[in-house]
């Protein structure tokens, strides 16, 4: 089998997605699983989120014009991958940073400089508002995050806030945007693409609940005067049903450092990591790879049981999980277990030993 993606939907709203798994989760029926859902239409699609623009003091005018926030997402026979492009990337065809690409020649330039930087072919765009971002992320009941220290970040003149205990959080959908603009850690900018992946992975998940599509519906109803697209609401929302049964994968495209505070692709990384993830078929047999479980006792032991069928024996590491992923750098290996768990596959930019699967509690909900 292959991992079934798709992000267009949460490109409406973020992105994510979910599959079928072979081993029923703990407390699901045999016939409750999920089914498969139809092929969605192959495209790429440019998917970012744009900054707000201050007139002054306190005084936010609206929507801004750079794109802090841009992923590349790939439709194809059912399956969606999506690639998380740094915003200080140097881009040739700009002339500058990649996220200055829209305020300088809209739409055409933007998927340009994106197909430029990728070296993927991109045929439409959803340019989103951190406003429609917050809605959808209501609509699907708010997402879970654990930090392991405070979260805080002040910008009076922009009038942000930022003040996020440790441990385990539930946020609502302006709490979300706040935790996804935070950048003010070691790792930066790459630490913030890290989080996004996280949210996202969380609100397609709960998007192929039936019972959360009337408010995404009303949600993307509400957003769609906001945003800058070529894709029609009418098409997007028959694409609702075909959420169910998807998951998501996600990389960050390699970079390296440039001058001043510009970044470079890194050719050969990219290729590296491009040619196999975006036409990639799982092993067929398990990869050898050291592999992790990381969770509350009763599912490690689940993991486990799962992973004996395979013949794979795991390292475990009891710890509170907010929510269920697969994270590794080896894409090919990631996909693997990615599809056996049934999980979300999330590649950081920081590293990652092996394959670590995290088990939360999101999987009995």
């Amino acid at each position: 089998m292959r991992p079934r993606l798709s992000l267009l939907l949460l490109s409406l709203a973020l992105f994510a997605l979910g599959g079928v798994l072979s081993w029923p989760r703990p407390g699901e029926e045999e016939g409750m699983r999920p089914r498969r859902a139809g092929a969605l239409p192959e495209m790429g699609v440019v998917v970012a989120a744009r900054d707000i623009e201050y007139c002054g003091y306190h005084t936010p005018c609206g929507p801004g014009s750079r794109t802090d926030t841009i992923f590349y997402v790939r439709l194809r026979g059912g399956e969606a991958r999506a690639l998380a492009i740094p915003r200080d990337l140097y881009s040739p065809v700009v002339g500058g940073k990649i996220n200055a690409a829209y305020a300088r020649g809209g739409a055409e330039l933007f998927k340009r400089a994106v197909a430029e930087a990728t070296g993927l072919v991109v045929e439409r765009h959803l340019i989103l508002t951190l406003e429609s971002v917050a809605r959808v992320v209501d609509a699907v009941g708010g997402v879970e995050v654990y930090l392991e220290r405070p979260m805080r970040y002040t910008d009076r003149a922009a009038r942000l806030f930022i003040d996020f205990p440790a441990g385990r959080l539930h946020l609502n959908g302006e709490e979300a945007v706040k935790y996804m603009r935070f950048r003010h850690d070691a790792l930066g900018d790459y630490a913030r693409l890290d989080r996004i992946k996280g949210v996202v992975s969380q609100v397609l998940k709960k998007a192929q609940d039936p019972r959360t599509w009337p408010a995404l519906a009303l949600a993307l109803r509400e957003a769609w005067r906001e945003l800058d697209t070529d894709l029609s609401l009418d098409e997007v929302l028959a694409y609702l049903p075909g959420v169910q049964g998807l998951r998501l994968s996600v990389a960050t495209l390699p970079t390296r450092e440039g001058r001043g505070t510009f970044l470079l692709v890194d050719e050969e990384a990219r290729a590296q990591v491009l040619a196999p993830w975006m036409g990639m078929a799982l092993p067929s047999s398990p990869p050898q790879v050291p592999v992790r479980l990381k969770g509350e006792r009763s599912l490690i032991l689940w993991g486990q049981a799962l992973l004996a069928r395979e013949g794979i024996e795991a390292q475990v590491e009891e710890a509170e999980v907010a929510q269920s992923a697969v994270y590794t750098k080896d894409l090919e290996a990631g996909s693997y277990f990615a599809e056996l768990f049934h999980l979300p596959l999330l590649a950081p930019h920081g590293p990652v030993p092996g394959v670590v699967v995290e088990l939360g509690r999101d999987l009995v909900q």
